[in-house]
């Protein structure tokens, strides 16, 4: 009996790791320092701290904007997700045309395709061979850029927005979750 209901136990810890997100936390270190595995860790940081920034939002903080000028948290997050396509396509080799607003999607299911570009993304490096880098453009109309403009570009924009995210929900009443610690990129 012993034996049956640690058995259960052990079961019922593996489920819920299993449907943890995969941005819940940053991956175990890899232990080379390979241009994929520091562009992969980078992107999973921006999908770590995306993911923390926007558990648990409610639609006050959706609508919190900060002045009456200013734009609000909802349409912070479709920029975003607007940033996590381009990066998606920088590194498919796609043009990119960019979408004002995406006023359709529901805040889930702007977070949920968020979250999926950026491990698109995330897988998408890992594959990368040296070659990839020089080959791969980002293309808006008829110019093409090195594939680095991504950092400087919508990499560090999904950052610079999503601290945006937490600052706008610490001001609508509704920090991020206790125990985040982005240091260690784990949840406590």
């Amino acid at each position: 009996m012993k034996i049956f209901l640690i058995l259960i136990i052990i079961n019922s810890f593996q489920l819920a790791a299993q449907e943890k997100n995969y941005f819940y936390q940053i991956k175990d270190f890899d232990q080379n320092y390979s241009q994929n595995t520091i562009i992969s860790r980078f992107l999973h940081s921006v999908g770590f701290r995306y993911y923390w920034a926007t558990e648990g939002l409610r639609e006050k903080d959706l609508e919190y904007k900060p002045s009456e000028t200013g734009i609000n948290s909802r349409e912070t997050l479709e920029h975003i997700y607007g940033l996590s396509i381009m990066i998606n396509n920088g590194l498919n080799n796609k043009s990119i045309i960019r979408s004002k607003s995406y006023p359709d999607l529901s805040f889930a299911e702007l977070r949920e395709k968020t979250l999926n570009n950026l491990k698109s993304g995330i897988d998408k490096i890992n594959s990368f061979t040296d070659s990839d880098y020089i080959d791969n453009k980002i293309i808006i109309g008829d110019m093409k850029f090195d594939l680095y403009n991504l950092f400087h570009g919508p990499i560090s924009d999904a950052l610079y927005h999503t601290g945006q995210i937490v600052v706008f929900r610490r001001a609508s009443g509704n920090p991020i979750p206790k125990g985040v610690n982005h240091f260690m990129g784990i949840k406590m």
